[in-house]
């Protein structure tokens, strides 16, 4: 689909995948205001419609590129997320977090924003924790159970079937929690976009929130559309 100004938000999100997100990065309601033309939309929120337009065919190119993981096994699929996204995440976050805790320290009184975004950014972070920690520790083991079956269909116990639903929905509440986490911090931002007057940290510390925050979305539609379908297969 080439995406042009005539398009409503409606017809978009029906048809870029992750396109739902950058609407929501520019408050941009995909909901109840999906009727709305994406020229319209641009020219409410002050954007450009060629910065909308790019920034959608670029999530849904990374979205689209992991379509090939489909044909990938439930194993390679596990080790990407253990020897891949988790260690990549992890490490910029924890690299992120104390740059974000000097620019509120240094910026704080004269842009409360950057403070509230340091607090933000403990709160996703607590969340990631968690849900890798879900993924890795319940997701992961409750699909090896099933796996191990001669005949999963057959042999499968409801316990066994409701750790894999539980740890299904687990990923799903965080998604949507860490999701709106973002959101707000790319309110606070201005969508990453420094102050003029701000100083060289003050600048990369929002370049890296991009960054993590698209490192973030990227895993999230790789769960979403391609680990936990690949795993309810196994009981469908």
């Amino acid at each position: 689909m080439e995406i042009v100004k005539e398009n409503t938000i409606a017809e978009v999100v029906s048809k870029k995948l992750g396109s739902d997100h950058i609407f929501s990065k520019y408050n941009i309601d995909f909901c109840c205001g999906g009727g709305l033309t994406l020229e319209a939309a641009c020219t409410e929120k002050g954007i450009t419609f060629e910065t909308l337009r790019q920034e959608i065919e670029s999530m849904n190119n990374k979205i689209v590129g992991t379509s090939s993981l489909t044909d990938r096994d439930l194993g390679s699929l596990m080790q990407m997320v253990k020897t891949e996204y988790y260690p990549t995440i992890d490490h910029s976050f924890k690299e992120i977090l104390p740059l974000a805790s000097k620019v509120a320290d240094v910026h704080g009184a004269g842009h409360r924003e950057v403070v509230d975004i340091k607090e933000l950014l403990q709160t996703v972070g607590i969340s990631l924790d968690r849900t890798f920690a879900n993924t890795l520790n319940r997701l992961f083991p409750a699909i090896d159970t099933i796996l191990s079956l001669d005949n999963p269909n057959a042999e499968i116990t409801f316990k066994q079937l409701e750790a894999l639903k539980g740890a299904v929905e687990r990923i799903t509440a965080g998604q949507s929690f860490i999701e709106g986490v973002f959101h707000k911090i790319a309110n606070l931002s201005s969508n990453y976009t420094a102050p003029e007057e701000a100083c060289n940290s003050y600048r990369y510390l929002y370049q890296s929130l991009q960054q993590l925050d698209n490192k973030v979305h990227g895993y999230m539609h790789f769960e979403k559309h391609v680990l936990v379908p690949k795993a309810l297969k196994i009981i469908a």
